[in-house]
C-alpha cells in the first residue's frame, strides 16, 4: 500500500502500474465517517471501468482485477484538481454568500447579490482546486501560473480537456434524465511518452447528479451522489464542527449515520449506476 485514502486505497503492483481498491466509506468535509455504505465500492469501481471504457479520451485504466479493483497506469500526476460546474450549488453557492468568490470567469455574473441556489451559470464554469489530503481549496489560472506548479500549455490542456469530458459525460446523464450539475477530474502525465491523460476515476464521489424532472430553482436538490449526506451533516451543525476544528486544530465528534440514510445513499448510487450504463448492477461479480 503506498496511499490509505479517504475512499480508496492505493497498492503499487508494478514499477509501472497501481491497484486502485474501492471501500465502502464514505467521507464528508474531507473527514472520514465512521459508518460506510453498503454496495458503494463496487458501484464506484463499476463507474470508474464504465466511464473509462466509454469516454474517447486517453485514459491510465488497463484492466478490472476484481469487483472492488482496477489496474492502472502509473502517472506522474498533475498537482491540482480541475471541477467544472454548470450550476450555483455546493462549495460555489457558499463562497458566492461569504463573497468569497475569486475566479477567472463570470465574475459579471457573480456580481448579482441575488442569484437563488442552485441557478443554471451563464456558461461552463472551470473552478480548479489545489489537491490536498486534508481540505481543497480554490486557486485562479493566475495564482497556478505565477507558482509556476504547471505550465501554461498544461493549464490549457487540463482546463480545455475538462470541458471537453463535461460535455461527453453530460451527454450521456441528460439521456438518463439526470443533470450534470459538476464534475471533479484529475490527470497525469505518461512517464514513457509525457502524454497528459485522464486519471483517478469517474462516479457519484466526483460528481453531482440531480433528476432533471425534479429541478427547482431556490432550492436543495435530491441528489445522486453524497451531497444528500452533506446536507444531512450541514443540517445537524457538523459542518460547521469541521470548519470551527480547523481553527481549533481539536478534531470533531463524528456523528452515527441513521440507518435509513445509509440504505438511501447506497439505493441512490446503484440507481445512479443503472440509469446511466444501462447495465444491472450486480451485487455480486
Amino acid at each position: 500500500m503506498i496511499k490509505n485514502g479517504k475512499v480508496k486505497d492505493i497498492y503499487e503492483a508494478t514499477d509501472d502500474t497501481l491497484i486502485f481498491s474501492f471501500s465502502n466509506r464514505v467521507s464528508a468535509f474531507d473527514v472520514i465517517l465512521e459508518d460506510e455504505i453498503p454496495f458503494k465500492g463496487k458501484v464506484l469501481c463499476d463507474f470508474a471501468v464504465f466511464w473509462f471504457e466509454e469516454l474517447n479520451f486517453n485514459n491510465h485504466f488497463i484492466r478490472r482485477v476484481s469487483p472492488t479493483m482496477i489496474e492502472v497506469k502509473k502517472l506522474q500526476m498533475m498537482p491540482i484538481e480541475c471541477v467544472v460546474r454548470s450550476y450555483l450549488y455546493g462549495s460555489l453557492y457558499s463562497r458566492y454568500l461569504k463573497n468569497n468568490l475569486i475566479l477567472d470567469d463570470l465574475n459579471h455574473y457573480f456580481k448579482n447579490k441575488d442569484l437563488q441556489l442552485a441557478s443554471k451559470l451563464p456558461q461552463l464554469l472551470f473552478d480548479p482546486t489545489t489537491k490536498s489530503d486534508e481540505h481543497d481549496e480554490s486557486i485562479t489560472a493566475s495564482k497556478i501560473l505565477e507558482s509556476q506548479i504547471i505550465t501554461n500549455d498544461e493549464f490549457s490542456f487540463l482546463k480545455n480537456s475538462s470541458l471537453e469530458l463535461f460535455r461527453m459525460i453530460d451527454s450521456i446523464v441528460s439521456k438518463a434524465d439526470f443533470i450534470l450539475a459538476d464534475i471533479k477530474f484529475e490527470f497525469g502525465r505518461n512517464r514513457d511518452t509525457n502524454e497528459l491523460l485522464l486519471a483517478d476515476s469517474i462516479g457519484p464521489d466526483e460528481f453531482r447528479i440531480w433528476n432533471k424532472y425534479d429541478y427547482r430553482l431556490g432550492t436543495i436538490q435530491d441528489s445522486y451522489d453524497k451531497q444528500v449526506l452533506r446536507d444531512w451533516l450541514n443540517e445537524i451543525g457538523f459542518k460547521q464542527k469541521v470548519e470551527d476544528s480547523r481553527q481549533s486544530k481539536i478534531s470533531p465528534d463524528i456523528p452515527r449515520l441513521p440507518s435509513k440514510l445509509i440504505s438511501d445513499i447506497s439505493g441512490k448510487y446503484i440507481d445512479a449506476y443503472e440509469r446511466i450504463t444501462g447495465h444491472e448492477f450486480k451485487k455480486s461479480y
